[in-house]
């Protein structure tokens, strides 16, 4: 018996060292997975679990806490109004705008709309600019990242030359403004 398992030794050496190799490998991945994946699974089962207990009691948080809040958000978003003042200076940025966006402004009007919240004065703003079309993405990504409180309310994008890529867009934007002097 032992002569022929000395034989199948001898004749399988490259295999047997195989067999043995995967044998160790798996002994060691086995261990590493028990000792390191495992608790660290578990500790971040745990940790997702908290965090969904805490989100689903978030809406049961303190009222001054997120009456603080709302008040701290309310101020910053007050602080983003300019006064009717500055109407001007807001006409001046949007001119500043299409100009370092490379488009052309064409007719441009305003009128105010009726005040619907005490102490805010919108103004409906009409324009229309035009350029490239790259140009005139760029101009609204700049009217997106505007500072003041504005809001594009419609836009319609035109060409009537197929073959040249000059694009005209023509804007609706509501401009809020905080009744100042």
């Amino acid at each position: 018996m032992n002569h022929i398992l000395v034989e199948i030794f001898r004749q399988k050496k490259i295999m047997l060292a195989v067999v043995l190799v995967l044998l160790l490998l798996n002994i060691v991945l086995g261990f590493t997975v028990s000792a390191y994946q495992i608790p660290a699974l578990a500790a971040v089962q745990l940790k997702w679990s908290e965090l969904r207990r805490q989100a689903a009691l978030g809406n049961r948080a303190d009222a001054s806490a997120m009456y603080r809040q709302g008040a701290e958000d309310l101020g910053k978003l007050t602080s983003r109004i300019p006064l009717k003042r500055d109407f001007a200076r807001v006409l001046s940025d949007l001119i500043e705008m299409a100009a370092s966006s490379a488009v052309s402004m064409g007719t441009m009007s305003y009128k105010p709309l009726p005040v619907t919240v005490e102490g805010l004065l919108p103004y409906q703003l009409s324009l229309s600019v035009g350029g490239g079309y790259a140009a005139v993405k760029s101009f609204l990504s700049d009217l997106q990242k505007n500072s003041e409180l504005l809001v594009v309310d419609s836009l319609s994008l035109s060409n009537s030359d197929p073959y040249e890529e000059r694009v005209i867009m023509d804007l609706h934007i509501t401009i809020y403004l905080r009744g100042g002097a």
